[in-house]
């Protein structure tokens, strides 16, 4: 009997067959497993080499995966954000407006780029640029969204610094143009105030306070504060929000934070301004001259922590360019006074006198008005020289300068002629007037001596009166005719003095 053998080998070489196939099925199943978890943790620790904090979620807003720097920023491990959404993370007010925000993003199926300020989970506020990208595949179905956080802190804060040194130096060589045109050192102040405002972001309320001889501090310019309350507010330095933030080291600009938490009742009325603001902090820089303070400029806002380093950085550079430019006003102003002033009197001297006389006479010839010109001599000068000595003698110039010019009107001049002798032009009096004013000055110096190291001086005077255009057309015959009848009159002195 003919048997076929391969009916009892065909099965069994099926079986074999069979059991390769599928452990070799099997085996390539856990190869791709084991190449994609080789693949993901390769991923996973590229992703984690990167400084910058990335994000990715899927289509329904849960975080799948991010990287070291993601947690680091949240303060979370990876576990409390994997399989988690933003609601878990973030408070619910937060999370809220950020969910919607993805969810947009995901079915409009576009990219989104932009800054804003993060706050780390260490209390740190960052600068951060977001992109953020949908992840869709090529059958257009949205899978989920991809995130990344690029920390420019540092760039926006070298931007911000270059902005503000560019608004200062167009701000200084504004400055610097018109220093020499501001009258007095009041409207040298509110300009450099206006400037520095204008040069600092958070900036609400300014003000500049100078330090007087008694230690004090007083506002001579602001911006925000009322005027009538600034105009007569008087701060001990010591009592200052300055001198406390820096124990008295009076070199270098603070920040001073926190300021409505301050219990100094002297620091109420500080804060009042026009605004109705509260004042939450400030910087104050000081300005030294000749290594000394000389005044305080205060920018105020109304944000906590509104001020950083690179703010004390730029009124460093203020204050500098301040300096300078006071320095510079008061070296003019110290040449314009000696070109005007008698520097041991105060009272004009005779070069400025004759300017101011030829605009007196230009205006008295075009509006036919009268004036009078008066030639002062101090008696008994030289005796007082040398009996006290010159100091004495200088003691003497000055009260009577003093004296005369407290009873003068402004539109009258006052002025030494040189040495012992003084001239004055009253304008619209009349001879009478002026005669009796004067004999008056004498009775007051009479009754009134000058005390000087235990001696007691009188001070008295000769003067002669001429007046335009009566006794005179031009400045030479005006006194020459003045002091003519000076010298009558201080003849007239000594023949009665000698009687």
């Amino acid at each position: 009997m003919f048997i076929r053998r391969y009916k009892i080998t065909q099965p069994i070489f099926r079986q074999k067959k069979d059991f390769s196939s599928t452990y070799i099925y099997h085996k390539n199943k856990q190869s791709q497993h084991d190449s994609k978890e080789i693949e993901a943790n390769f991923l996973q620790t590229l992703i984690d080499t990167i400084p910058n904090p990335i994000f990715y979620k899927d289509h329904n807003g849960v975080y799948t995966h991010c990287n070291i720097a993601f947690t680091e920023y949240l303060g979370l491990k990876r576990e409390d954000i994997i399989g988690h959404t933003v609601y878990d993370i973030s408070s619910k007010e937060f999370a809220a407006v950020y969910h919607k925000a993805d969810m947009d993003l995901m079915k409009s199926k576009g990219e989104q780029v932009y800054e804003t300020k993060v706050k780390y989970a260490d209390g740190s506020i960052h600068d951060i640029l977001f992109t953020k990208a949908a992840n869709v595949s090529k059958s257009g179905l949205v899978k989920g969204l991809a995130g990344n956080m690029v920390d420019i802190t540092i760039r926006k804060s070298m931007e911000n610094k270059i902005n503000k040194l560019l608004k200062l130096k167009e701000s200084m060589l504004n400055i610097n143009q018109v220093i020499l045109q501001v009258n007095d050192i009041k409207e040298l102040f509110i300009l450099l105030l206006e400037k520095v405002t204008a040069a600092l972001d958070n900036r609400d309320l300014g003000c500049v306070l100078v330090l007087d001889a008694e230690k004090n501090l007083k506002i001579i310019a602001s911006k925000g504060y009322d005027s009538s309350f600034s105009g007569k507010f008087i701060l001990k330095l010591k009592d200052s929000f300055f001198w406390n933030a820096t124990g008295g080291d009076l070199d270098k600009g603070v920040i001073i934070n926190d300021i409505q938490k301050l219990t100094f009742r002297k620091y109420t009325k500080v804060l009042e301004n026009t605004l109705k603001i509260k004042v939450e902090s400030s910087i104050s820089t000081p300005i030294l001259l000749d290594n000394r303070l000389y005044a305080l400029i205060n920018i105020d806002s109304t944000q906590n922590n509104a001020f950083d380093e690179s703010d004390l950085e730029v009124m460093e550079y203020f204050k500098k360019q301040i300096e300078l430019g006071i320095a510079k006003y008061a070296l003019y102003e110290e040449t314009v006074y000696l070109s005007r002033y008698d520097k041991l009197t105060n009272v004009y001297n005779r070069r400025y006198f004759e300017e101011l006389f030829n605009i007196v006479l230009v205006k008295a010839k075009t509006y036919n008005g009268i004036f009078f010109v008066v030639i002062f001599d101090i008696n008994g000068l030289k005796p007082i020289n040398d009996t006290y000595g010159h100091l004495a003698g200088d003691e003497l110039i000055k009260s009577f300068a003093r004296v005369l010019s407290n009873n003068l009107k402004v539109s009258d001049i006052f002025a030494r002629f040189g040495g012992d002798e003084f001239v004055a032009v009253f304008y619209g009096e009349n001879l009478q007037y002026i005669t009796e004013k004067l004999e008056g000055i004498i009775k007051e110096f009479v009754n009134n001596p000058i005390l000087f190291e235990g001696h007691t001086i009188i001070c008295s005077f000769s003067y002669g009166i001429c007046s335009f255009p009566q006794n005179g057309l031009n400045y030479n015959e005006l006194i020459s005719i003045a002091d003519k009848n000076m010298y009558k009159y201080k003849q007239n002195y000594k023949n009665k003095k000698s009687q």
